[in-house]
């Protein structure tokens, strides 16, 4: 049996939070949540924490430095932290998608699946409205977030729904393998998985849960290559994490 819901935890909580560089008006809380991105960016997050403070201190109904503050508060890993600005951005624009979508992510990291749901639910339908492509990828995450509290069929309908939006997004068609996978519906996951991989050939969780299947159906040559692949893709980004730290 694959470990499917470590897998997806770790797809939610390996994520970083969206970060929209929107221009602003010319004002001094503008300037300064300019010069926080920048600074995030550049991965000086103390420093980036700074600017949205001053931000904030001159407009406290500044949307974008309050979303902004939570993103850098849960790329900390401050949770709960990043929870309090992204309300507070909701609250200054309720009409705007990004701070519920990343708000979910919060509530994913916190358990609040519930809470997490309901915003990724928001978010959609502010992202249809929008015509914004984030639509599909809500869906998808939406999908995982019920997957991860055993609502498998809700799961598989809202993914479904991700990949109809976008029938090119990779992670909709790993995890659409993994709904068919838990359904015992082996030819459509293997279908699935096959379409992620022609999407990224080096997804290597889309190999690994091909060779989980290949095995379960006692296809040996079908494994054999898929383990032949996954050691491949394995020396490769080992050399290229060696490559980037000289």
């Amino acid at each position: 049996m694959i470990k499917q819901h470590i897998i997806l935890v770790k797809i939610i909580a390996g994520l970083l939070l969206i970060c929209f560089l929107v221009t602003g008006c010319g004002d001094k809380a503008s300037y300064h949540d300019r010069k926080g991105l920048a600074l995030y960016n550049q991965r000086k997050y103390d420093e980036s924490i700074a600017e949205f403070k001053k931000a904030l201190e001159v407009n406290p109904n500044h949307y974008n430095a309050r979303f902004d503050l939570g993103v850098v508060y849960y790329t900390k890993g401050m949770v709960n932290e990043s929870i309090a600005e992204l309300k507070k951005a909701i609250d200054a624009n309720p009409d705007e998608p990004k701070a519920h979508y990343n708000i979910a992510f919060a509530y994913v990291a916190n358990k609040k699946f519930e809470d997490a749901i309901s915003e990724y639910q928001k978010a959609i339908d502010l992202f249809a409205v929008k015509k914004d492509k984030k639509e599909a990828e809500g869906y998808l995450y939406l999908a995982i977030t019920y997957s991860l509290i055993e609502k498998n069929e809700e799961a598989f309908i809202a993914c479904k729904r991700a990949l109809e939006i976008n029938p090119n997004l990779e992670d909709g068609h790993y995890f659409m393998g993994v709904c068919y996978f838990k359904k015992n519906m082996f030819d459509d996951s293997i279908a699935e998985l096959k379409k992620a991989v022609q999407l990224n050939p080096k997804s290597e969780k889309a190999h690994s849960v091909l060779s989980v299947i290949y095995d379960k159906l006692g296809m040996v040559n079908e494994v054999m290559e898929q383990n032949r692949i996954l050691r491949q893709l394995s020396f490769e980004r080992e050399n290229d994490e060696r490559y980037s730290k000289k």
